[in-house]
């Protein structure tokens, strides 16, 4: 028998059921913590603080160890700070463990527990406002487990007339519906249906509040050449939790799932339906493969806390969830989610609250070992992250995403909203891309939200600060459209800014997202859907973006030969060239006279500008493959005619 050797846990390691918890902390004083199954005695372990929400310290918290090969562990070591508490210790297959016992270590002691088995696996369990404050594990490695690292994939290249989107509603008018060419279009489930299992029915036309017709919004819009996908979200009256089973089983999201299909069925591309399957509400016509939608989000934001424990999806409580309703749990249950009504409609996991690698790896853990196909329930990953910096009493700067780490402590920190560029979006989305294009090639990628508020006053947290000669709405709409341009030439599918409208009026909207829309308060809608007046800076910037590169798609970026200066060119089908140029600062930086190089051909200016749909136009002179143009941190256009 080899000798015993503590085995070090990495925070790779770690797969994390909550989603929440810094659980390597568990793990994180290897060093200095001695060698207790040998007498050789360490530092006392810390208390490491692993949460910052009250409700989360009276959850169960859960986690479990990759050892990335097959160990025979020992002995684990367990150090309580605080009394003693149980733990739950499972070893073996996940999800199936062969081995499940409950071990009580005593308090502030190393508590030994022998073992004696073999693993790649170990799942732990207790209660999180009772948890231990460092564990060790004893072992050694009896089978490698080879791990292929594949090559990456690349993706195509989405074209900016299907990426550029806005977060919208049904009762927008059609003019900023036409801003762009995708809509993500807020939706309560509770708007439309009545959950009861496998009895859910919906009502679309009219809405359950008789105000709305879905039938004419979805149809208008298609015919308008905008594609619109409903994010059909959580409602404050009722959960999409069942309460019928286990959280982590799909058969408890029946409901939500059932309502997926008749929607589904009714609005995607699939006339190939049994009729005797349509639910609707008594005074409803049944409808079958309209062709409206192409894509469909089921949740928003429910990995967000500020919900509390009821409202919030654990990773494996989200992979169940997304299970259902993407096939039925690979058609465990008949009639129910989104390909059982049309296999060619995509779905989208739940637009996430932040970029979340570990809670991506959690999902892919549970799919792995629960559904029978063992592949993510989703055609395309999907969050939010907005940039923003905090600013302590001290005058230390924090680049973080506003979303997520802004907790409203205005007493201590002050949060502001900075550009794309400062707030690095393109390198936030580096670790994700790189497990997509390795592991999963086949998923799309998806930014749902990002924006900031006009509002200035700094208690808005998102806040786009007036500076140089810019006001707080130029600076919306430049950093919008940077944003736009930076995403767009990761390989992201769609981009959706947050959002149509101002929550208030933009004087007084001092809260986060309030005053984030493209059109201010009031907001006055004409007997023909169009609105009157209130437009800021940033539709015309956005509708002029898309208007310019919609028919392009990103082709690469030019070395600039300037610190300052950004230049990517765009190609059109017929290869005619686009290139967007701009300087990445927010301090109010100028390159005038700059000379681009675009080779032969004849190219025209369009800058954005305020009342303007498609950017004010002037013709170039190009003298020798170069045109000169003065550069700013609002993007101009070079276009060859």
């Amino acid at each position: 028998m080899k000798k015993p050797e503590k085995i070090r846990i990495t925070p790779d390691m770690i797969i994390n059921d909550m989603g929440l918890e810094n659980v390597a902390n568990f793990f994180c004083e290897f060093d200095t913590d001695g060698d207790p199954l040998y007498g050789v005695e360490g530092e006392i372990p810390k208390v490491h603080p692993r949460y910052d929400h009250w409700w989360i310290g009276q959850t169960d918290l859960s986690f479990t160890v990759d050892l990335g090969g097959v160990y025979r562990i020992t002995d684990i070591y367990i150090y309580n700070n605080y009394g003693s508490h149980p733990a739950t210790v499972r070893m073996g297959t996940p999800f199936k463990w062969e081995l499940d016992k409950i071990i009580t270590p005593e308090g502030q002691k190393w508590c030994n527990f022998k073992i004696d088995f073999d693993t790649q696996f170990i799942n732990f369990t207790f209660n999180n406002n009772i948890a231990p404050s460092e564990m060790l594990l004893y072992g050694y490695k009896v089978k490698n487990i080879a791990r292929e690292v594949p090559e990456k994939k690349q993706h195509a290249k989405t074209k900016l007339g299907e990426f550029v989107g806005m977060n919208a509603f049904i009762n927008d008018a059609d003019d900023i519906n036409r801003a762009v060419n995708y809509i993500r279009e807020y939706h309560p489930w509770l708007w439309t249906t009545f959950p009861d299992g496998e009895n859910t029915t919906i009502a679309v036309n009219p809405s359950i509040n008789k105000a709305w017709d879905f039938d004419d919004y979805y149809g208008r819009l298609h015919k308008y050449g905008i594609n619109v996908c409903p994010v059909i979200s959580s409602h404050n009256k009722r959960s999409p939790k069942d309460g019928t089973h286990p959280s982590t089983d799909p058969a408890n999201y029946m409901s939500f799932a059932k309502m997926l299909f008749q929607y589904v069925a009714r609005y995607g591309s699939n006339k190939d339906i049994d009729p005797s399957l349509i639910q609707v509400a008594d005074d409803q016509e049944k409808k079958i493969g309209l062709g409206y939608l192409s894509s469909i989000e089921p949740l928003n934001e429910p990995d967000g806390t500020w919900s509390g424990r009821e409202q919030y999806f654990s990773p494996f409580e989200l992979a169940a969830f997304l299970s259902i309703c993407y096939d039925g749990h690979c058609g465990t249950y008949k009639n129910v989610g989104v390909k059982q009504a049309d296999p060619n409609m995509k779905m989208s996991m739940s637009g996430g609250a932040g970029l979340n690698m570990n809670y991506l790896k959690a999902i892919e853990f549970w799919a792995k070992y629960n559904r029978a196909d063992g592949k993510l329930p989703f055609d395309a990953i999907n969050a939010h992250r907005y940039c923003g910096k905090s600013v302590d009493k001290a005058g230390f700067i924090k680049h973080v995403d506003i979303n997520i780490e802004d907790r409203g402590d205005v007493g201590e920190k002050v949060f502001v909203g900075v550009s794309p560029e400062e707030g690095d979006i393109i390198g936030a989305f580096d670790e994700i891309f790189d497990w997509r294009d390795r592991y999963h090639p086949e998923l799309e990628a998806w930014l749902t939200e990002f924006g900031w508020d006009t509002n200035q006053d700094f208690k808005t947290s998102t806040s786009a600060h007036a500076y140089a000669e810019y006001t707080g709405r130029q600076v919306q709409a430049m950093w919008l459209v940077r944003e736009y341009l930076l995403l767009s030439s990761i390989g992201l599918e769609r981009a959706a800014m947050y959002m149509s409208r101002d929550c208030g009026p933009e004087e007084t909207a001092i809260g986060k997202y309030g005053s984030s829309g493209l059109v201010r308060f009031p907001i006055e809608i004409s007997a023909n859907n169009v609105i009157q007046g209130n437009k800021k800076d940033s539709f015309y910037y956005v509708y002029s973006l898309k208007e310019i590169l919609g028919n392009t798609t990103f082709d690469c970026e030019i070395e600039s030969l300037n610190e300052y200066v950004k230049v990517f060119k765009y190609v059109t089908d017929d290869k005619k060239a686009r290139y967007a140029v701009w300087c990445t600062t927010s301090d109010g930086t100028k390159v005038p006279g700059y000379k681009l190089k675009v080779g032969e051909g004849n190219f025209i200016l369009a800058e954005l500008a305020n009342e303007h749909y498609n950017g004010k136009r002037s013709d170039l002179e190009n003298k020798d493959g170069y045109v000169t143009v003065n550069v700013s941190e609002n993007p101009i256009f070079v276009i060859e005619k």
